[in-house]
């Protein structure tokens, strides 16, 4: 069964999970020096492509984990309802192949981030506090914005065609095909179903030794 169409996971999933979790905070905390420059929407996008509406464990536990590393304060609310908000705003588009589009999702969140931490504010301190609050953050709202589109635009697609041809590995749905004379082994190839009824012939390759011998 393939990934984000139950809510059960695997041990692998876990594993997987656990991992894009962890390249987000360990992303976030080498790129701290730089403000608002970082790979945690990438992830989150990637994993929503991939695991679908999974990917809502990692959004909460890299909350959990900064919450850790930092310690209490309001922005521990902010955190809990931010980052589960850009899948739960990428989950509809997870099947769209578009880079513009994820690029675009990754923007629109980067700009908003300030918006949307100013929340809380709104019930302390009425919309004054609150708007100051968003206006005094927003060039670091801008700089979000820009590099978490150049960020998803450059990386997402090639890393989210790598991490579904590993998982099509692991589920039989990447197949590998030999061609044969005799007992010597002159061409192979992979097929990938990657969507039903659909299956893509992704590599061909001839033995050096028979090339230019009509075998492609």
């Amino acid at each position: 069964m393939s990934a984000g169409k139950t809510s059960r996971l695997t041990v692998r999933e876990i594993a997987e999970l656990s991992l894009i979790c962890a390249l987000m905070v360990a992303g976030k905390e080498s790129l701290r020096v730089i403000p608002n420059v970082h790979p945690v929407t990438l992830l989150l996008l990637l994993a929503t492509a991939v695991y679908g509406a999974k990917a809502l464990y990692p959004a909460f536990g890299f909350a959990l984990l900064e919450i850790a590393l930092y310690g209490a304060g309001i922005w521990n609310l902010m955190y809990l309802y931010v980052w589960p908000l850009a899948v739960l705003v990428a989950l509809p588009f997870r099947q769209s192949r578009s880079r513009a589009l994820w690029a675009a999702i990754a923007g629109l969140h980067g700009l908003c981030f300030g918006a949307l931490c100013a929340i809380p504010y709104f019930f302390i301190g009425g919309w004054q506090m609150a708007f100051s609050w968003w206006l005094s953050g927003i060039p670091y709202d801008v700089i979000h914005c820009v590099s978490n589109t150049v960020l998803t635009f450059v990386l997402l697609p090639p890393l989210r065609t790598l991490l579904e041809r590993l998982k099509a590995r692991q589920t039989g749905k990447y197949h590998p095909w030999g061609l044969f004379d005799g007992e010597d082994l002159v061409g192979g190839a992979f097929t990938w179903e990657y969507a039903p009824g659909w299956v893509l012939f992704d590599y061909l390759c001839v033995a050096r030794h028979r090339r230019n011998d009509g075998l492609g």
